[in-house]
């Protein structure tokens, strides 16, 4: 009985960690994605593609031994944005050499390179939701090994 209760305790974090990235995701696509019939499989595919992006950051050897903590994970949201911002910046030069009618913003979502526009949504806003759910799901790990 007592190692059921245990096996539980363990989940909980993941759980909400995994909770926290839906909301996310769905708050994300809510306001920036549009309503066109694919929006619900877009959103599940996204949210399969991030959930085991997280899982992965929050069990893979080489991640999990550098960022388990808060201040950790907190320094990882910022890093994201920063890489996010920075990529974004590069996508919009390029964009504009090649688009120069295009506003600068647009153009950046038209830098034309493979790794362009999608690089810069992988890191900002995905590695950020999944640094944010990390974040919630670290004070629950951190919580829950004090108490073991």
């Amino acid at each position: 009985m007592a190692n059921s209760s245990s096996n539980r305790l363990l989940i909980l974090p993941d759980v909400i960690g995994l909770i926290v990235l839906a909301v996310q995701l769905i708050m994300l696509f809510h306001l920036l994605v549009p309503d066109d019939g694919f929006r619900l499989i877009s959103g599940v595919l996204a949210y399969i593609a991030l959930g085991a992006g997280a899982l992965y950051l929050w069990y893979g050897k080489g991640v999990a031994l550098k960022v388990s903590k808060p201040a950790e994970w907190a320094a990882a949201i910022g890093a994201s944005v920063l890489l996010g911002t920075v990529s974004f910046g590069i996508d919009m030069a390029l964009g504009s050499i090649h688009n120069p009618s295009l506003s600068p913003f647009r153009a950046g979502t038209r830098a034309g390179s493979p790794f362009g526009f999608v690089l810069t949504v992988f890191i900002c806003p995905g590695l950020t939701m999944v640094a944010v759910a990390g974040l919630i799901r670290s004070f629950l790990t951190r919580s829950k090994n004090s108490e073991g």
